[in-house]
Parts: C-alpha cells; sequence; structure tokens
C-alpha cells in the first residue's frame, strides 16, 4: 500500500514555560501533531525531543515514567473511570503511584473548574462537560511539566470553557509549558504562540496573535 504523509516537514520548537495552541482546518494534522509530540505517535522520520529526551530512543519503562511524573494529557474522549466519583478519579494517578491520595486538594481543585457540588458524584453521572472539567482537574492535580490539551473546550459552554482556559494559562506559568490543539480562534489567542497547519505543514507561527491576525492566517493571508 502507498505511504500516505500526515506530516510534512514539520520543524517546531515549543519554548519553556509558556502555552502554544495548534490551529487549523479539520484534518490538517493538528492531533497528528501533538500526538507526535507527546510519543503517542511514533514518527517514521526526523527526530522528537520532549523535556530533552530523545522519545525515539527512549523503552517503554521510562516512557511510562515520564507521563507518569511529568506530562499530562487532556484526550476528547476523557478516559475516566466511570465508577468512580470526580474526586476518585483525581486522586487515582497519586494512588496508582502508591502516594496517599490528597482529598481536601483534589475537592479544591474541581472547585476552581466549578465542579465542587459534583466532588462525590459518580462520572457516570456527569455531563460530557463536566466529565472533562474532571479530566482537566486530575492532569493539573498532578502539576505536570508538559501538558497536552486536545480540544480541551470542545464539549464545553462558554462559562465552562472559560474556567478551562484560564486554568490552562495558569499553568503556563514560566516554568510549565501547555500544548493545546484547538478549532476555537478566541481560545486560541490566549496562548503566547499560535502555530497554523493546513495540508499538514506549519504555515505561520504567530506571537500572541489578535483575532483578526489569525483569522487571517486560517485563510492563508501572511500575518
Amino acid at each position: 500500500m502507498p505511504v500516505v504523509p500526515v506530516l510534512r516537514g514539520v520543524d517546531l520548537t515549543v519554548p519553556q514555560g509558556g502555552m502554544v495552541a495548534i490551529v487549523g482546518p479539520s484534518g490538517c494534522g493538528k492531533s497528528t501533531l501533538m500526538f507526535c509530540l507527546a510519543g503517542l505517535d511514533p514518527v517514521t522520520s526526523g527526530n522528537v525531543w520532549t523535556l530533552g529526551e530523545d522519545l525515539g530512543k527512549l523503552k517503554a519503562g521510562a516512557i511510562a515514567q515520564l507521563y507518569r511524573e511529568r506530562i499530562g494529557f487532556v484526550f476528547q474522549s476523557y478516559n475516566l473511570v466511570t465508577a468512580l466519583t470526580a474526586r476518585e478519579n483525581v486522586v487515582l494517578p497519586e494512588r496508582l503511584c502508591g502516594r496517599r491520595a490528597d482529598l481536601d486538594r483534589a475537592d479544591a481543585i474541581l472547585s476552581g473548574f466549578g465542579l465542587g457540588e459534583r466532588t462525590r458524584t459518580r462520572v457516570s453521572r456527569l455531563s460530557n462537560g463536566e466529565q472533562q472539567r474532571v479530566a482537566l482537574a486530575r492532569v493539573m492535580a498532578n502539576r505536570p511539566e508538559l501538558v497536552f490539551a486536545d480540544e480541551p473546550t470542545g464539549a464545553l459552554d462558554t462559562a465552562s470553557s472559560r474556567l478551562v482556559l484560564d486554568q490552562l494559562r495558569a499553568h503556563a506559568d514560566g516554568t510549565r509549558t501547555v500544548v493545546m490543539v484547538t478549532h476555537d480562534l478566541d481560545a486560541a489567542t490566549l496562548a503566547d504562540i499560535v502555530v497554523v497547519m493546513r495540508d499538514g505543514m506549519l504555515t505561520q507561527s504567530l506571537y500572541r496573535p489578535s483575532s483578526s491576525q489569525l483569522l487571517a492566517a486560517m485563510e492563508g493571508n501572511p500575518a
């Protein structure tokens, strides 16, 4: 079968301590790029360095440790344990690592996402938007150095989206980093750098663009 390239000639450096948004039309390779940066999808050529590690040379155990201790993921599918409560999902990584779960801190983080009244509710009884916020709360509870977020506001209303984006923006505090894929151009303007993709290629990289600048870049016009 012929090989169909998804990413072509990508050369991207994500600065430490900032927030980077990846935007572009559906099917342009945004999520694939993020999965490659995170080591979730292997690359067929080139190298991916994440947090000082060449992911292509790491063994499975070392990659798992990197994910467990230094990297957080917010997926569109949430990956929550539906039989557990919101609070139990947030502290699950601590328990899996053999650490004592800080339930009070978990409740405080959930409250910051507008879920203060839902901490002891089973995930199966939460709406999609609430589940997405629980997933992000679980990531933030682990204080990762690097967060990858795939369409983090995709299932949220305007108010909930603002909560999530404010938390992601605050996480990129000069030492910790956020990489976000989004269709929401208003959300993208919160990032320090916005990378525009088309047909598997990076077409522009904009520093703190306005909505009008970003829209022009999406339409193929130079910034």
